[in-house]
Formats: structure tokens, C-alpha cells, sequence
């Protein structure tokens, strides 16, 4: 996209790890050591000033991150920062019938039947 010279925003959810697996199966190999994102795009990128970037952390910063975006149309690379266990309750339970079935080994006949009940 910045070699076509396009307008584009790019959003970057960081919620430090994997939230989906630690629902499976957590364990250290879940958390994540995270970049300074923002930064990387700033050094790759960024020669010549083509790129906006910003790190949000509340909902306000992210509507002002956003305003200033559509305003000065360039591109804009935003991370949004959420918290590890931010997630839905569909989610949830998806991980969760994962995490059963990796518990479970039934036998090969049924495991369609099986995967398509946690589906």
C-alpha cells in the first residue's frame, strides 16, 4: 500500500498474548513479549514522515487517534492496547469446547459428530 501511495489505517489489537489458547491450555508459551509496535512501524516505514502512528490504551484516545487520522489522510498504523482477558462469551466457550476435546479422544467414527457439537 505505501509503495502505491494509498491512504490506509491500519489497527493492531495487542492484548499481550494469546487469549483464545489460554483458555485451551494455558501455559507461559501464552504471554507473549510484545514490540514497541509503533516504534518499528516509525523505523521500517517512516523516512519521510508518510506515517501517523499512535498506541491507545483508553476508548477516548483511540476516537481522538481516529479524528486525527480522517483529518490529516495519511496513513496511520494504531495500536490499541487491551487487557489480556478482553474477550467475548462466545469466545470463551468456543475455547472451552476446544479444551474439552483435546481432553477427550473419541473414537475416529464419532470425531465429526464430536467437533461439529463444539463448533
Amino acid at each position: 500500500m505505501w509503495a502505491q501511495d494509498q491512504w490506509i489505517i491500519i489497527f493492531l489489537i495487542n492484548n499481550g498474548g494469546y487469549t483464545a489458547e489460554v483458555e485451551i491450555h494455558d501455559g507461559p508459551y501464552n504471554i507473549i513479549k510484545n514490540w514497541n509496535y509503533t516504534v518499528l512501524i516509525d523505523a521500517i516505514q517512516n523516512e519521510q514522515g508518510k506515517c501517523w502512528t499512535s498506541k491507545v490504551h483508553r476508548k477516548e484516545e483511540l476516537v481522538t487517534a481516529m479524528e486525527t487520522a480522517m483529518v490529516d489522510k495519511k496513513e496511520c498504523f494504531i495500536e490499541v492496547i487491551l487487557h489480556r482477558d478482553d474477550t467475548n462469551k462466545e469466545l470463551l466457550e468456543f475455547a472451552s469446547g476446544l479444551a474439552t476435546a483435546n481432553c477427550q479422544c473419541p473414537p475416529s467414527s464419532t470425531k465429526i459428530e464430536f467437533l461439529s457439537e463444539i463448533l
